[in-house]
């Protein structure tokens, strides 16, 4: 098990974790659609059948090498090579040549996709981690449509999901003050954090939940004005000091459920291209100038209420292959037990001089 160091340069496959991670909006890939994709320190060919089906599978044909996703088309439910127009099927098998010899053992090796909530998801396994878990859907009942965002940034997925309890940041880079949080609970692949706060002077509820590394789901409730706002958030690491996010806000207003329906949608919509233009998005660029040029250290020196900060790397470690860095992996335990940070603490609040 390890945490990625942004020291680390290599393209090793041990560098990136398992999981669910998003490789495009399902809308993106129309049938007989071919996109070549980065993920994971390589490049992938995803593509729709005729009849609707996904496949994502390495880009090289096993013939003689060329590029599935320079130039290749899919015919009805095989993907077909540019170069000598090799036919391969769902599985990977070879299917059909022009000539009607097939080489033997010439096959594509793919990848196990699904279709969630609108986005295509490839499943990464490594190390332990080879059985794919079932994602549960989301309830969006009275929510409006999503207002989205793409973004890139350096260093590792992990910035964004570490966030997420990182409750020392919240006063000096976004203004949130009184912000206290209860403990973080993991459920082996899943890890459940809740906390209140001040956003302009409102008090705020916050529900996350992580599943895995690639998905965090954020429910903010506001109660005085009925608002509720749900954030998903899909990191995927591209590369070895690169990665790549795509972002959801879906908002209602309780006190519109009232109104007639089109009315309700479309109230709703505006607020959420407003609260995403003027809030999610300002807040979320703040976070990205730091992520850009930090040193994500295993070795941090953290003050006593910041434990949920090694709860979260202690459960983050399980998705990285076990025998990768474990000097490393040994520090950061190390370093949890050193500084007394126990999962079993009641709770975390920002120092008072912080706020």
């Amino acid at each position: 098990m390890t945490m990625p160091t942004s020291s680390d340069q290599t393209g090793q496959a041990a560098f990136y974790p398992s999981g669910w991670f998003v490789m495009c909006l399902a809308s993106d890939l129309k049938p007989k659609t071919v996109l070549t994709l980065p993920f994971m320190g390589s490049e992938w060919v995803l593509y729709r059948t005729v009849s609707g089906a996904v496949r994502l599978v390495e880009p090289y044909c096993p013939h003689l090498g060329a590029h599935l996703g320079r130039g290749g088309r899919v015919e009805g439910e095989n993907i077909v090579c540019p170069f000598h127009h090799f036919a391969f099927a769902a599985d990977g098998q070879c299917v059909h040549t022009p000539s009607g010899i097939k080489p033997p053992n010439a096959r594509l090796i793919g990848r196990s996709v699904q279709e969630w909530n609108g986005l295509i998801l490839v499943w990464q396994g490594s190390g332990d981690q080879h059985t794919p878990w079932k994602l549960p859907e989301l309830d969006l009942d009275g929510f409006c449509a999503p207002v989205r965002g793409r973004y890139q940034a350096r260093g590792t997925l992990q910035n964004i999901t570490e966030n997420a309890v990182d409750l020392n940041h919240f006063a000096p880079i976004h203004g949130w003050m009184k912000a206290l949080m209860q403990p973080p609970v993991a459920e082996g692949h899943q890890l459940n954090v809740r906390f209140t706060m001040e956003v302009l002077g409102l008090a705020v509820q916050m529900d996350i939940k992580l599943y895995g590394l690639g998905i965090m789901v954020a429910q903010m409730t506001q109660k005085r004005l009925g608002l509720h706002i749900q954030l998903m958030m899909t990191p995927t690491q591209i590369g070895p000091q690169q990665w790549a996010l795509k972002d959801f806000m879906v908002l209602r207003v309780a006190r519109f459920s009232g109104l007639p329906r089109w009315l309700g949608n479309a109230l709703n919509a505006v607020l959420a291209r407003a609260a995403y233009r003027f809030w999610f998005v300002p807040e979320l660029k703040k976070d990205i100038q730091i992520w850009d040029h930090r040193n994500y250290d295993v070795r941090p020196k953290l003050t006593v209420n910041e434990g949920p900060i090694m709860v979260y790397r202690h459960w983050a470690a399980q998705f990285y292959p076990a025998y990768a860095f474990a000097p490393e992996q040994q520090a950061a335990t190390d370093s949890l037990r050193q500084n007394n940070l126990s999962a079993t603490t009641v709770g975390w609040s920002i120092a008072q001089d912080n706020q």
